[in-house]
Formats: C-alpha cells, sequence, structure tokens
C-alpha cells in the first residue's frame, strides 16, 4: 500500500517536473525567436534607445523562468480546491481525498500545455499575428467587429476550444473516479470549476474596463 502511494506521488512529480520543462521551453523559444527580433527590429531611429530596451530584457528575463512553475502551482491548487470542496457536497464524491483530485488537475493540464506547443510553434513559423488568428477561429470572437470593445471581448475569448477540451478531459476524469456517467460530471465541473472560471473572467472584464 505505502508503494503504491509512493508511486502514486512519484508519478504525479514527474508529470509536473515534465510540464514545467516544456513550459521552459515554449518561454526560451517566444524569447529567442519572437520577443528578441522584435525588440531588435522596433521602429526607433536612436540605436542607443533599442539597445537599452534590449539589454533590460536580457537582464530580467530570468524572472519569468522563476513565475511559471509558481503561476502553474497556484492554478492547479486552486482547480483542485474547488473541485475538492464542490466534491464535500455530494454523497458520492465527499469520501475521495485532495490528492485524487490533484491528479485529476494535473493529468487534464496536458491540454493546456499542447495548446501551448501548438501556439508556440505557429507564432515561430509564422508571425505573432498568427496568435491573434487562433484566438479569433478557436474562440467567439468571429462574432465581433472593429466597433466591439475589448471589455467584451474577454468573456468571447474565454469560450474556446481548448478550453471546453480542458473541462471535457476533467469531467472524463472526475466520472472515471467516481464511476458515474460523463454528463453528470460535466455538470459537477461547471458547478465547481465553472464557477472560480466566470469569476476570473468577471475580474479580466473589470480590470480591462476600469484600468485598460
Amino acid at each position: 500500500m505505502k508503494y503504491n502511494q509512493n508511486q502514486y506521488v512519484s508519478n504525479r512529480l514527474s508529470l509536473l517536473l515534465i510540464y514545467i520543462s516544456i513550459m521552459y521551453l515554449i518561454t526560451f523559444l517566444q524569447q529567442e525567436f519572437v520577443l528578441i527580433p522584435e525588440l531588435q527590429n522596433l521602429d526607433i531611429i536612436n540605436d542607443e534607445i533599442k539597445a537599452d530596451a534590449l539589454l533590460k530584457f536580457q537582464r530580467t528575463r530570468w524572472l519569468s523562468f522563476i513565475a511559471l512553475p509558481i503561476f502553474l502551482l497556484i492554478k492547479l491548487s486552486l482547480v483542485t480546491l474547488c473541485l475538492y470542496v464542490g466534491g464535500l457536497f455530494f454523497s458520492e464524491m465527499s469520501d475521495h481525498k485532495y490528492k485524487e483530485w490533484w491528479g485529476i488537475v494535473v493529468k487534464a493540464q496536458i491540454v493546456m500545455i499542447i495548446y501551448g506547443v501548438i501556439l508556440c510553434i505557429l507564432n515561430i513559423i509564422y508571425s505573432n499575428n498568427i496568435m491573434s488568428e487562433v484566438s479569433l477561429y478557436s474562440s467567439l470572437l468571429f462574432i465581433c467587429d472593429e466597433t466591439t470593445e475589448n471589455w467584451i471581448k474577454v468573456p468571447l475569448a474565454a469560450v474556446n476550444i481548448f478550453e471546453m477540451a480542458y473541462w471535457i478531459v476533467i469531467s472524463k476524469f472526475v466520472a472515471k473516479l467516481v464511476k458515474t456517467t460523463l454528463r453528470k460530471s460535466f455538470k459537477f465541473v461547471m458547478s465547481t470549476y465553472g464557477i472560480m472560471y466566470f469569476c476570473y473572467i468577471v475580474l479580466l472584464m473589470f480590470l480591462d474596463l476600469y484600468l485598460g
């Protein structure tokens, strides 16, 4: 039993380290092949200002590598907490421990990692404009026009293919854990993680509306 628990923890830790490694690689490639070339090609006449901007970026780029695992752990912890607390209100889910929900969330994160890899590859091969193109055609942003305000675009962009895939994958793992149907588990995810995601969207809308 102890061996199985140790193996479970080891597997989740290994998966987490793989995610962080991939995120580091994505960040490095984006910096080297997208951000730095953009800084070098800034439409600035004064070469000294351009060189100074590039130097400041080189000095602070390491901060992103520290922030990445922190933000990832915070996100995974919040999603897990939503599922765990929500499960306490359902008899068939209340006996499952926090680490079991954590395992589900860690495995489902692969969807977002794949999303990041796809964006990185497209961004390097084509241009930075591809990011907006992918966001446009993978979400509800295609219904917007030039007159649409930015704060309205926030919830439309939030409803995208990859986020929906993330919800479905979590629901499948939940259904497997509690031995229920995908439909019931999806409703559970909507009533737990969905509430947190809704609050997150509202916060982004507020920030864009009043600070943008």
